[in-house]
């Protein structure tokens, strides 16, 4: 590590050469700049004060979109399981009454077996 006594000589030059530098500007330059015509049409910001709303209502509208795509799938969906279901109930009442005849028809044959 340096010392602090060897980089003074470093340090004091640093500081004559900032203290010897001024804010100037030359005549030639200053009048070029008062010269000059401000600009003659202005151009106008546009606030973008849009952007959140529109974030907003971008984020609704697409969270509606998908919650109503996602719904009417589902209902579909539970439809077609419904529908299937339903024909599952519909073959088992058959089949039960077919078993239920059927031993109708078996319990009829063993009362005309016992009477003989």
């Amino acid at each position: 590590m340096l010392s602090r006594t060897a980089l003074r000589p470093i340090i004091r030059s640093h500081a004559s050469i900032a203290s010897r530098r001024t804010f100037s500007a030359s005549s030639k330059r200053f009048a070029e700049t008062v010269t000059a015509a401000p600009p003659t049409s202005s151009v106008v910001v546009k606030k973008s004060g849009g952007g959140f709303r529109g974030g907003i209502i971008g984020f609704l509208l697409g969270s509606s979109l998908a919650f109503a795509t996602s719904f009417t799938y589902l209902r579909n969906e539970w439809k077609i399981r419904d529908d299937i279901l339903m024909e599952d109930f519909a073959s088992l009442r058959t089949t039960c009454q077919r078993v239920e005849a059927r031993f109708r028809i078996l319990e009829d044959q063993l009362a005309k077996a016992q009477k003989k």
